[in-house]
């Protein structure tokens, strides 16, 4: 999709459109939402576990976009989001965060149907500190900081190719142990069919890869007390390898399948997973108004070597776009109604279980309901 959007911005520009081209989107979102398991507590048989703690949140999101084709057959752009969530339950407050994100991005026309894109994005959590020791190593406090550069070319009308070279800062703000840096490297395949009254047609296809440095020691599983990981000599260093494969049908109704593969290759005991994810997603109108949208998940993981009980992964094997990711099996359904040309109700309920993994002694469930107002402005 960013490939898509590099060409239509770089042929804009090679159009020789004038500089004032702009676009500004603004959106605000409100809602209560209710967490019935804010701490995102797993259950680990036969071990004492903690409580599960439910709770009411206060969701907040205020976002904007701006692009602007500009002089020389080049074309900018850059947003900026900021969100909160508070938890009104007392024991689950130190899940209160705040994010700040913000992407900037420049692209150019080389010639026609190839064009060159240089990128930034930041994204942080701040949480709320924690008295309860488990808990402050498992907050989803972090800070990623990722510039990208991008090759697209236009090789058919429905048919693009991307190639992105970058580097990544990950800060794990709990535990710095698990700070890493990666070089990473992608290539996307984006296909799209147009049909005159019937159905477009969309297929892409990328896989990625990140060599990940982490601050602190890899772990082995030679240690006298069974059950837990120990440090070793050796520094930790993570081969993180992503694909995934995506099929659409955009009509009236919108459907889609997908499958997803994320293989974690690592030196530190516990931490490779192979994960499997296949998805799927409809989106249909209904009556009086109404959108419906739903998005399902199943997730299938193969640990080579038991993870360890002892040790915290939060954020770790598995790239953390969002402080809502989770990678688990889950379900997401969306009702929203426009109210006005700029206002929209949307209700959502979303489940998520623990992946699936044959023996697995740990077991998983949360479920969150959201009621929101959300409001754009385009211009």
């Amino acid at each position: 999709m960013l490939s898509s959007l590099l060409l239509a911005a770089a042929a804009r520009a090679q159009d020789g459109r004038a500089a004032g081209d702009e676009r500004l989107t603004l959106r605000g979102e409100a809602g209560l939402e209710y967490d019935s398991n804010a701490h995102r507590v797993e259950l680990i048989a036969g071990a004492v576990n903690p409580p599960i703690v439910g709770s009411l949140v206060q969701r907040l999101v205020l976002s904007s976009a701006l692009s602007d084709v500009i002089a020389g057959g080049q074309a900018v752009s850059m947003n900026a989001t900021l969100a909160g969530k508070l938890f009104d339950a007392a024991a689950a407050r130190d899940e209160d965060v705040a994010i700040a994100q913000t992407g900037l991005a420049w692209q150019r026309a080389l010639r026609p149907g190839v064009g060159l894109g240089l990128a930034g994005a930041y994204y942080e959590a701040f949480q709320r500190a924690s008295t309860n020791l488990v808990d402050a190593l498992e907050r989803r406090d972090f800070r990623s900081l990722a510039p990208t550069a991008q090759i697209a070319w236009q090789v058919t009308d429905g048919l693009d190719l991307s190639a992105t070279a970058g580097f990544r800062w990950f800060v794990f703000k709990p535990d710095r142990d698990f700070d890493f840096q990666a070089p990473t490297a992608a290539l996307d395949v984006h296909w799209a069919r147009a049909s005159d009254g019937g159905a477009d047609w969309e297929a892409s296809a990328g896989a990625s890869f990140e060599d990940r440095a982490f601050g602190g020691p890899a772990l082995n599983g030679n240690c006298p007390a069974p059950g837990f990981a120990c440090a070793g000599p050796d520094t930790r260093r993570d081969a993180f390898v992503a694909g995934r494969l995506e099929l659409t049908r955009v009509a009236r109704v919108l459907a889609g399948v997908g499958y997803a593969l994320q293989d974690n290759r690592s030196n530190s005991y516990g931490e490779s997973v192979i994960r499997n994810a296949f998805s799927a997603r409809f989106a249909a109108p209904l009556p009086f108004g109404f959108m419906l949208a739903a998005r399902g998940e199943l997730v299938f993981a193969n640990y080579p070597q038991p993870p360890p009980l002892g040790q915290i992964t939060v954020g770790t094997s598995t790239t953390v776009e969002s402080i809502d990711t989770e990678n688990r099996s889950s379900l997401r359904v969306d009702l929203s109604r426009a109210l006005t040309d700029r206002l929209r109700l949307v209700a959502r309920y979303t489940a998520y279980v623990n992946e699936l993994a044959m023996g697995s002694p740990v077991s998983y469930h949360r479920q969150t309901a959201l009621l929101s107002l959300a409001a754009d402005v385009d211009r």
